[in-house]
């Protein structure tokens, strides 16, 4: 929406600015490079919201593997992890590929010193629920940022 709002103000400055043949308000090269960054983030926004909206996860936890599959855009990203290798789930805010995870909250799997993302397009709630489901079922701790385990032993609020 920004994109659009931004977008209509740089029209109106460009229409003004060419009315009057003189660009004191905003200056040309201020213009155009508004302008360029606009008409680059606007379509960028849209794809990653593409891809959030018509994307498809699944989390398939066996005895020996965990393994996630990641479908964007006809394209299938696999992932298998050693269910050995598995450290804990985490629940952070640290940025994760792939680009279009843009939730503050992210949710992952910790394997091999290595945080592997999971769970793009759920909301906050959602992602809390698929790392305590997981948690139960690796018997893997859900660890916050800051090492504070999530799940049992947090308490109640409401």
């Amino acid at each position: 929406m920004a994109s659009f709002f931004g977008g209509a103000r740089l029209g109106a400055a460009w229409e003004a600015g060419l009315r009057k043949g003189d660009f004191s308000d905003l200056p040309l090269p201020v213009l155009v490079g508004l302008s360029l960054s606009v008409g680059i983030s606007a379509p960028l926004a849209l794809l990653g919201v593409a891809a959030l909206a018509f994307g498809e996860e699944t989390i398939e936890v066996g005895r020996e593997a965990i393994t996630i599959s990641t479908t964007a855009f006809e394209r299938t990203r696999v992932q298998s992890l050693r269910t050995e290798d598995l450290e804990c789930w985490r629940e952070t805010i640290v940025p994760l590929p792939p680009w279009w995870t843009w939730a503050v909250q992210r949710l992952a799997a910790r394997a091999a010193g290595r945080l592997h993302p999971l769970a793009g397009a759920a909301s906050p709630k959602e992602k809390r629920a698929i790392g305590l489901a997981l948690a139960r079922a690796t018997r893997k701790p859900l660890i916050g940022d800051f090492g504070r385990v999530i799940g049992e032993a947090e308490p109640k609020t409401t």
